[in-house]
């Protein structure tokens, strides 16, 4: 039984390396394009919601970063000045 199945997954992948020489129907094509669709949609809403929990996670930690070196930076030049 398990040769069997192997075999047939083994013909169907072999199968599908090949240039098939029919074009696919229009039916074929729009359910594709269907399936895709919707898919893209569905990630975007995913890949959105993550950009905003990213978002939401890291730009403290960024602005914070940002305004310790640029506390440095004023601390440095003030102790210039004070030469």
């Amino acid at each position: 039984m398990k040769y069997l199945l192997a075999g047939m997954i083994f013909c169907t992948l072999l199968n599908s390396c090949f240039d098939s020489s029919k074009p696919m129907s229009a039916n074929t094509r729009q359910t594709i394009d269907s399936i895709s669709n919707a898919q893209i949609v569905k990630l975007q809403i995913e890949m959105d919601s993550l950009c905003k929990l990213d978002r939401m996670v890291n730009m403290p930690r960024l602005i914070d970063s940002v305004k310790q070196v640029r506390l440095k930076e004023i601390q440095e030049k003030l102790k210039n000045m004070a030469k």
